[in-house]
């Protein structure tokens, strides 16, 4: 028992250490593998076993990567997570926290305009950052992307 709990720490630790990352369970443990500061890395179905309670306790979120079969997890920063949407990049991967003010406002307005209350703790909004559009901006104006 106490071996599974030192190597939930060594996980929850590198999930916050790289807060702004999302990653596949593979990628995890291959990333986890490389850390000179593990010593052991957990093995693939340790963390396989882990993440669904890490999920559930709301300590990482878990959503597709991209249009695959694939989940990425990414550490949720900060309490009262849950009571705020989320914005994620879908270029750099990169999670955003929506002001709790804002966020309330958006979900006020859903609520009195279709009657839909929305599960703000699961709802993860979708789109490009302002950094990954500047790339894209940068990267048509000079032509190395074609339209």
């Amino acid at each position: 028992m106490a071996y599974q709990t030192e190597q939930k720490r060594i996980l929850l630790a590198y999930l916050k250490a790289h807060s702004e990352e999302a990653f596949t369970i593979e990628e995890l443990c291959e990333r986890l593998k490389k850390e000179p500061a593990v010593s052991a890395a957990p093995g693939k179905s340790t963390v396989y076993r882990i993440m669904p309670k890490l999920v559930e306790d709301g300590l990482v979120k878990r959503f597709v990567k991209g249009n695959s079969r694939k989940f990425l997890y990414q550490m949720v920063c900060g309490e009262h997570c849950d009571s705020h949407l989320h914005m994620k990049c879908s270029v750099c991967g990169k999670l955003y926290h929506m002001e709790d003010e804002e966020s309330e406002s958006l979900l006020l307005r859903i609520r009195n305009r279709h009657h839909f209350q929305v599960d703000e703790a699961r709802t993860i909004l979708l789109g490009q950052c302002e950094s990954c559009g500047r790339e894209k901006g940068s990267a048509l104006r000079s032509g190395r992307e074609k339209t």
